[in-house]
């Protein structure tokens, strides 16, 4: 195990006799058992001839054994091949299990080619490519297995999300159905409280109209009418009065009672139809009944689907726990892998180092080979070396041997197609000159190839780039491994064959410096100002066949200043003494028609820097009372750095402008108005805050359309000295600006809609910025 003590030298393998190897691996047989997958070390055994393809097929492709079975079989296959079993199994435990092979020896894994008596050194080589190239195909398949693993995580996520916005949809209309069916109850009940009261008041009704009170009144009045018979006259006229009274308030009683009698009959009528109400809401409560049980049901149901669901989330959540931790171990797996793959390239370089030359160098000299990390120099006589090998490729994909001569020096000392040239080392004049041709165009390459005369050292290093690079070429989707932009410095018409019409500030990508069927041209492409899209393109003379062309037009050129006494600051490597400008004085002016520029993307708003200064202080304070502009604030620099301070303000000298007070402005999302001069451009790029510089260029006559603007003491006359003086300054700048017109506006409201239209479109553009050749 990774804890156990072992010994630092274990006893030689190749002293050791049949039966002491097996007794050494036998003692390990449950350790090797453990930790060996076959399909590993398998190929190597094969190599080994050990094992056949039949044994392999035992091994491997049978179905009735355990892993651990096939493990054990091919050891007993192993033994039945002697003392090469032993060695084979041992060797190739050293190749791809190099801790288990020092756990079962006791011996530490050698690089050494003596150490396999198995196998030949060519075959070893090979089956040492070949296993490298197994471990980078395992390591691509376990990327894709980590990213299938994680689509299936994220769909099962969704599937889940959906489901359970279905379930509680279908959960809230349950709820709403049993709150219609309580309210359907509640109104029964009190249909059956108002037919209860109905049925009482007509009872009483009946029971009013069949008193006997009235029967016994007409016995009673008929006894005294048969009374009064017997009676005087005088006493039977007030009996026959009394009597027709009583028989009228009989017959009145009568129909009362009569009435009563209706009124019944109508209740009774209004019970029966309160009764088929009834019945008919009771057949209703019994199919809301029913919904009820049924809805009760289907919410069951929802709640066990529910607590399926959330069982199968929980399960897939284990998925994915298990997916990650799979994922996981599978990046730790890659990364052993990768590690393995650079000790098998390590190896592979050791093994090459030894005495023991590979077959293709054994012609060279001796010491001609000499590794240096992954970079192999090669020293040889490489006299004419363009006309011994051809080479493709360019700044961005690097430079790569394309085609060797046969029987030339390059060929004999085994450079092949595909190595990438790093750097190129070689005398001239006596002078011991060093090239790095890592990043160069393809035309700094070709030049530098070129100079070779001699005695050459060359650092190549192997790339897999090489393959990709070809097919872009043969599908012409590249024209070359090129790839940069530059900003133009001079006007150039077209011209025949293509030739691209460019003017002073395009922006331009190189694609090609060395393009098939034309000299000192480049193939390049105008670029979309607010994108990097290739427009139109054409070809265009190179750096130094534009350098002539600007000597000539002179006049129509941008005059760029540096710092580094006129020298290229694109391809220093490529002038040579015919080319320099002996009678230029050693100055920092330079006609250089091409500069090198990088884009770069500011935020949403960038700061606002309008020149001339005069005008600028006028302008500034309208722009600041626009929506979405403030003013950038002077602070105190009690406490500041000199490279904090931008420029010192007029109110006192403890008072200046930082670029924390521009940043804070920005963190706004507003465009920060700059009172400043141009000095301040170059210390804003160093803290990658790139403004929007507007110059307005200034005459007589546009002088005086501003007659009415508040200038703070300014004349007219400091106006136009201060443009002229500036205006030169702006071709200095790294970076482009945008000129306005004097005659584009009439006054001051048409300037500022301008300057509003132009901010707008200033800031949808990519900024391009030069070098900071100073």
């Amino acid at each position: 195990m990774a804890g156990e003590c072992v010994p630092c030298e274990g006893p030689d393998l190749k002293n050791m006799g049949e039966e002491e190897l097996w007794e050494l691996i036998n003692d390990n047989r449950h350790r090797i058992s453990l930790g060996v997958r076959p399909c590993i070390v398998i190929p190597y055994l094969r190599q080994a001839r050990v094992l056949t393809e039949m044994d392999e097929d035992e091994i491997v492709s049978c179905h009735n054994l355990t892993n651990r079975c096939m493990r054990t079989y091919m050891l007993d296959l192993l033994r039945t091949q002697g003392r090469n079993g032993a060695v084979a199994l041992l060797e190739s435990l050293m190749i791809h299990y190099p801790t288990l092979y020092t756990q079962v020896t006791g011996r530490k894994p050698s690089t050494e080619p003596s150490r396999f008596s198995l196998i030949k050194y060519s075959e070893l080589t090979e089956y040492l490519v070949r296993a490298v190239t197994g471990m980078q195909r395992e390591l691509q398949e376990a990327h894709r297995e980590a990213s299938r693993m994680t689509a299936r995580c994220a769909s099962l996520e969704s599937e889940l999300k959906d489901e359970k916005c279905d379930l509680y949809v279908r959960y809230t209309a349950a709820i709403e159905e049993k709150s219609a069916v309580y309210q359907l109850q509640t109104e029964l009940q009190k249909a059956q409280m108002e037919n209860e009261f109905q049925r009482q008041r007509s009872f009483r009704c009946a029971s009013l109209a069949e008193t006997p009170q009235l029967q016994e009144e007409v016995r009673r009045l008929r006894c005294q009418l048969v009374k009064a018979e017997k009676l005087d006259p005088a006493r039977q006229d007030i009996l026959a009065q009394d009597l027709a009274e009583a028989i009228d308030s009989q017959v009145e009683l009568a129909e009362q009672l009569r009435c009563y009698r209706e009124e019944n009959e109508q209740l009774l009528s209004e019970k029966q139809g309160l009764m088929d109400q009834k019945e008919c809401l009771s057949l209703q409560v019994q199919q809301l009944t029913l919904d009820c049980n049924m809805h009760k049901q289907k919410i069951t149901m929802i709640h066990n689907q529910l607590r399926e669901l959330q069982a199968e989330r929980d399960k897939a959540y284990l998925s994915r726990d298990e997916a990650q931790a799979m994922i996981a171990q599978t990046l730790a797996e890659k990364d052993a892998l990768r590690c393995q793959l650079m000790e098998l390239q390590e190896r592979v370089f050791s093994l090459l180092s030894r005495t023991s030359a590979p077959p293709f160098l054994m012609r060279s000299r001796p010491k001609a080979i000499r590794i240096n990390g992954r970079v192999l120099s090669i020293s040889f006589q490489g006299g004419a070396l363009l006309s011994q090998l051809a080479v493709v490729g360019g700044n961005k994909t690097g430079v790569f041997v394309h085609q060797v001569t046969e029987g030339s020096t390059a060929h004999t000392v085994g450079i092949s197609p595909g190595a990438q040239i790093v750097e190129v080392k070689y005398e001239q004049n006596q002078k011991a000159l060093r090239m790095v041709l890592e990043d160069s165009t393809l035309e700094e390459a070709m030049w530098a190839l070129g100079q070779v005369t001699g005695l050459c050292h060359l650092s190549l290093r192997p790339r897999q780039d090489y393959e990709a690079l070809l097919q872009q070429l043969q599908s012409s989707e590249i024209s070359s491994g090129d790839s940069f932009y530059v900003r133009v410095n001079m006007s150039l018409p077209a011209g025949p064959n293509g030739t691209l019409a460019v003017s002073c500030n395009d922006i331009l990508h190189v694609t090609n410096t060395r393009p098939a069927g034309t000299e000192d041209s480049w193939h390049a492409s105008q670029v979309h100002p607010c994108q990097l899209l290739d427009l139109q393109s054409g070809t265009l003379p190179n750096y130094y066949a534009g350098r002539v062309v600007a000597q000539n037009k002179q006049n129509a050129v941008r005059i760029v200043s540096t710092g580094r006494q006129g020298r290229n600051p694109l391809w220093v490597s490529v002038e040579d003494e015919k080319t320099k400008d002996t009678s230029a004085p050693k100055s920092c002016v330079t006609l250089m028609p091409y500069t090198l520029v990088t884009p770069h993307y500011p935020p949403i708003c960038r700061p606002i820097l309008l020149l001339p200064t005069v005008l600028g202080r006028i302008l500034d304070k309208k722009l600041a009372g626009w929506q979405g502009f403030q003013l950038c604030e002077p602070e105190h620099a009690t406490r500041l750095q000199r490279s904090e301070i931008l420029e010192e303000c007029e109110q006192g000298r403890n008072c200046c402008y930082t670029l924390q007070s521009v940043e804070k402005v920005m963190k706004k999302g507003i465009h920060c108005v700059l009172p400043l001069g141009l000095d301040c451009v170059r210390r804003l790029h160093r803290a990658a805050i790139f403004p929007i510089i507007i110059f307005i260029s200034q005459t007589a006559r546009s002088a005086r359309k501003l007659s009415k603007l508040q200038r703070h003491g300014q004349s007219e006359e400091q106006l136009l000295a201060c443009s002229k003086s500036e205006e030169p300054l702006l071709d200095k700048l790294p970076c482009l600006y945008h000129s306005v017109a004097s005659d584009s506006w009439c006054d001051q409201t048409s300037l500022l809609t301008s300057l509003r239209t132009i901010i707008w479109e200033e800031q949808k553009k990519i900024v391009w910025v030069e070098p900071d050749l100073w």
